[in-house]
């Protein structure tokens, strides 16, 4: 497969990549396209199995979901995510993404906080729509108490 994306500077200060490296304490970290993309496709890569907990716990989400669910039940468990977006249309979820940010930006005057108030809401808000959620807008709170339960001591503002 060949990408055929173009090539982005990288931001002052960001690091070099290089080779796959441990640290004991925060574990791997992988910088290198070709390194990430090995470990995205090869098998041998899996997150392990968790135990469950009781339901509603965070112990019972991870045990549930698929990202975390072993070989033999990723598949059936992944395929529930896909059956649930099969009928949405990108260009319907693209256009509803737009509306979304041109009123953000309306509202916002002349400063915006980016991740705030268009990257992290706009695309969650617009899927939850087309989705049927009763309150598309109560998504985006409940997604970031998941996420910050995933990675404790981590604020999503």
């Amino acid at each position: 497969m060949t990408d055929n994306w173009p090539v982005i500077a990288p931001a002052p200060g960001t690091p070099a990549c290089g080779p796959p490296s441990f640290e004991p304490e925060r574990g791997w970290s992988v910088t290198r396209h070709a390194d990430v993309r090995a470990a995205l496709t090869d098998l041998a890569f899996q997150v392990p199995a968790v135990d469950t907990g009781p339901p509603g716990t965070l112990a019972w989400l991870r045990a549930t979901v698929s990202r975390f669910s072993p070989p033999r039940r990723h598949a059936d468990r992944r395929a529930v995510a896909v059956r649930a977006l099969a009928p949405l249309e990108p260009d319907d979820l693209r256009l509803d993404a737009a509306r979304l940010t041109v009123a953000a930006l309306d509202r916002a005057g002349d400063r915006i906080d980016v991740m705030r108030d268009l990257a992290r809401p706009v695309p969650l808000r617009a899927l939850a729509d087309r989705l049927g959620f009763a309150d598309p807008a109560a998504a985006g709170p409940a997604v970031a108490v998941v996420a910050a339960a995933y990675h404790p001591g981590w604020t999503l503002r």
